[in-house]
């Protein structure tokens, strides 16, 4: 078309009629470029249209190809996790499996606890017989009590046993739970896409099957056979509960019928029908168990009682050590317990007051305390007691003895009957002779028991033979009892009085005064002091019955209920037990500083040295360790005393700087030893003799007689001279002067001869004279000498000077005295004055 319109215009280029020409081109052109537009534009639009179809489809192709990526990348995550958590599931269930072997392996002895069970029912029975069933005719009180404590021994042991059968079988039951509810998770089950994953999965699952298939057999027979036992025990216990409540139904039917109930007590009961072929051997071997679980459950109680026993004889050894070295004769010493026979004084004292601190001890027990007792007290009153009172104790030791040996028959036969009887006649007979001649016996109080135990004999007998065999064999018992009881306590009184008179006597003490007898404590006592020893007599007298036991076990288990204020949790009886303990490690504290107090010490200088120290240790040692027992026998957890002193730690050292200071100190004198006692030393402006050592000062005792305390701060910050640390000796020196033309050879000899005479003077080193200058008026000389021990120097120093200035007078030898001559000049010389007459002075 275009190329139309230029041939059009190139043939009508001559014609004047160009401008018309020029517009029809024009509007032709407008025309064409129009047409074209619009078929640009159509091309334009296909082509537009195309292209989004062609995005779209790629759009929707990558959306699906994401959508399949992210459902695959979740397959693999999902499948990841699940395969992580059947790994651990795994290995919890292996854990698991292993616990249970480690239990099984550690085996619970099956055997053992049958055993155990079976022995306790064989003791459960031999306790009941003749109570429970088949009874006897004659229930005796002794038999019953014994059975008590039986009975309540066997219902600890089977609780204590049942306890721990309950905590094995909760823990293999446990472990038997988490297995099966590990098995039964569902993620166990799943299986991994991934080849090697699954194959992991089989052998996993494979083992599993094997070790639970086989520990879950095992633990299922553990359990069957726990649960036994504990069905055995459960049983047990039953049985023995109900024989409790029995033997205590019977227990106060026979309190209540006491002065009532009748039987025949000289008539031979038919012991083949009870099937007891020998009562001495049923009552025996009831004794020794009850014996034997008391002292199985109070070994601590005990061996604290032994070890206070030895050392409270170390220490009345040691007074009477002291008494010997300061001059007493052993026959002066008879009349005190204490320093006649120390050992058996320890026994008496310690088994009579601690016997009072021991838990409810059975019959059994208190007679075997009071037989050693007694034995102790024959000792002790053989040589120290006139020769009726003598007789009087003889005879009732023996008596002793024959009721030790009827106690311990638990089932009444008619011979016990007799013997009783025979208990009776002598007891009264005893106390008849006793009562006829009252006045040798010096200690009344004696006599007055002496008289109730006669009347409580006199009741024994006649309701023995009215038939109420228990109240007779009660009152017999208490009659003989009475004496050695009362003796005991008595002479346990004396003894810590004595304590106190020893302690006075030493320390007034003169080592030259002559010696003179020691005597006894005085008979006289006061109202209270009779007053105690009452209650205490009663006490012991009842602390057995049944009666006063139903009194006193509600105010037992009132004082040894839990009470929590919080979250603390405490007993009266553990804050009873902590005083008692505190007041306690208090006292052994005091005693071993009495005994490291100079006047306890024994004389010997160089047996002295550590021992002060190792004294000193000693009750740090007892306060220390009284202290941890007391916070632990109160159930006081330490951790939490740690945490609390922790806490005012910072504070208590800045308020108590100087007391810590003390403290330490007197720690480091105790180990690196720079005093002991008896040393001399000069601290400060102080010198004297170390009188003893204390935790936070020391004393020391000066030439005037006087007791300076010393911080033990202050004897580590000065300058300590101690002149017998390492030894005793020590050099002395006296300087004097002779007048001038004195012949020096002899008056150096002379001096020689009086230092050899001497007998404080020591050898070796050897005294030295040295003549040292030419004084004013003298020649002066200086004689230097050793002596054994400080004590002796003013005494030499003394006697030397006597025997110096003696030698020189004989031997005329002058020791001058100072001399200055004064010469008076006056140079000037005053005019005379007029005197005034008139003048009035």
């Amino acid at each position: 078309m275009l190329k139309s319109i230029f041939q059009y215009i190139y043939t009508t280029k001559n014609n004047t009629d160009i401008s018309g020409k020029a517009i029809f081109v024009f509007l032709i052109l407008i025309s064409f470029f129009s047409v074209n537009a619009q078929s640009l534009k159509k091309n334009a639009d296909t082509i537009v249209k195309d292209i989004g179809i062609n995005n779209k489809v790629s759009h929707l192709l990558l959306e699906s190809k994401a959508e399949n990526e992210k459902k695959e990348r979740q397959n693999k995550y999902i499948n990841y996790q699940k395969v992580q958590k059947q790994n651990r599931i795994f290995n919890l269930i292996e854990l698991e499996v292993q616990n249970a072997k480690f239990l099984l392996t550690k085996g619970y002895a099956y055997k053992d606890i049958t055993a155990e069970i079976h022995q306790l029912k064989e003791w459960e029975e031999f306790a009941v017989k003749g109570i429970v069933g088949r009874k006897f005719r004659v229930l005796t009180d002794r038999n019953l009590s014994s059975t008590s404590i039986l009975l309540d021994e066997l219902l600890k042991r089977t609780s204590n046993r049942l306890k721990k059968i309950s905590i094995e079988n909760q823990q293999l039951s446990r472990t038997q739970e988490k297995i099966d509810s590990l098995v039964a998770e569902k993620n166990l089950y799943y299986v991994p896409i991934d080849s090697v994953a699954r194959e992991n999965y089989r052998l996993q699952s494979l083992k599993m099957n094997t070790d639970i298939n086989l520990i879950s057999e095992k633990l299922k027979n553990a359990v069957d056979s726990i649960q036994t036992l504990e069905i055995m025990g459960d049983q047990l216990k039953f049985k023995i509960e109900s024989d409790i409540i029995e033997n205590d139904r019977l227990r106060k039917l026979e309190a209540d019928q006491l002065f009532t109930k009748k039987v025949p007590v000289f008539e031979r009961p038919d012991i083949k029908k009870l099937r007891i072929e020998d009562p001495l051997a049923f009552s025996l071997k009831t004794n020794y168990l009850v014996l034997y679980f008391y002292l199985i459950n109070n070994r601590n109680s005990i061996l604290l009682m032994l070890i206070l026993i030895i050392g409270t004889a170390i220490f009345f050894k040691l007074q009477k050590s002291k008494f010997l070295d300061l001059g007493y004769k052993k026959e002066m010493l008879l009349n005190i317990y204490i320093l006649n026979s120390p050992i058996s004084t320890a026994i008496l004292a310690v088994l009579n007051l601690y016997q009072f601190v021991l838990p409810m001890p059975p019959l059994i027990f208190s007679i075997l305390a009071w037989t050693i007792s007694t034995i102790s007290l024959t000792i002790l009153m053989w040589k120290s007691i006139n020769t009726f009172v003598w007789k009087i104790w003889v005879a009732i030791f023996l008596l002793n003895l024959v009721t030790f040996f009827d106690i311990t028959i638990l089932i009444h036969f008619v011979g016990e009957s007799f013997l009783i009887l025979g208990i009776n006649c002598l007891g009264i007979a005893i106390g008849i002779y006793a009562v006829i001649n009252r006045a040798q016996i010096q200690r009344k109080v004696y006599l007055w028991y002496i008289i109730i135990a006669t009347i409580l004999q006199f009741l024994s007998f006649y309701y023995l033979l009215n038939g109420h065999y228990n109240l007779g064999k009660f009152l017999m018992t208490k009659g003989v009892y009475t004496i050695i009881v009362i003796f005991s306590l008595y002479s346990t009184f004396i003894v810590v009085k004595e304590i106190n008179l020893i302690s006075k006597i030493l320390e007034a003490d003169n080592e030259d005064e002559p010696k003179k007898t020691l005597n006894g404590i005085s008979h006289q006592f006061t109202f209270g002091f009779y007053l105690i020893l009452f209650v205490c007599w009663v006490l012991l007298m009842i602390r057995n019955t049944f009666t006063f036991q139903s009194f006193v076990d509600p105010f037992r288990n009132t004082i040894s209920e839990p009470r929590s204020i919080g979250n603390v949790t405490f007993t009266f009886e553990n804050i009873l037990t902590f005083f008692v303990v505190i007041l306690l490690s208090t006292f052994l504290s005091r005693v071993v500083s009495f005994l490291a107090s100079d006047n306890q010490i024994i004389k010997n200088k160089n047996k002295t040295k550590n021992f002060g120290s190792w004294l000193f240790l000693s009750r740090i040692a007892i306060v220390t360790l009284g202290v941890l027992v007391a916070f632990g026998s109160a159930g006081i957890p330490l951790d939490k005393i740690t945490l609390i002193i922790s806490a005012l730690g910072v504070g208590i050292g800045f308020g108590m700087q100087s007391l810590v200071n003390n403290l330490i100190s007197g720690l480091i004198i105790a180990f690196e030893k720079p005093v002991s006692l008896n040393d001399i030393i000069e601290v400060g402006t102080q010198s004297g003799t170390m009188k003893s050592i204390g935790i936070r000062s020391s004393v020391v005792t000066t030439y005037d007689g006087a007791d300076v305390i010393i911080p033990n701060g202050e004897l580590l910050n000065q300058n300590l001279t101690n002149w017998t640390l390492g030894s005793s000796s020590r050099r002395s020196e006296i300087r004097i002067g002779v007048a001038y033309g004195t012949d020096l050879e002899l008056t150096k000899e002379l001096l020689l001869g009086i230092l050899e005479k001497n007998e404080n003077v020591l050898i070796r080193p050897l005294p030295k004279i040295w003549f040292t200058k030419f004084g004013d008026s003298s020649i002066d000389l200086v004689m230097k000498y050793w002596i054994s021990h400080f004590d002796f120097d003013f005494d030499t120093r003394s006697e030397l000077i006597i025997a110096i200035d003696k030698t020189f007078k004989e031997n005329n030898i002058v020791i001058p005295f100072s001399q200055h001559d004064i010469h008076l000049i006056n140079n000037i010389i005053e005019p005379e004055s007029e005197i005034d007459p008139n003048k009035e002075f």
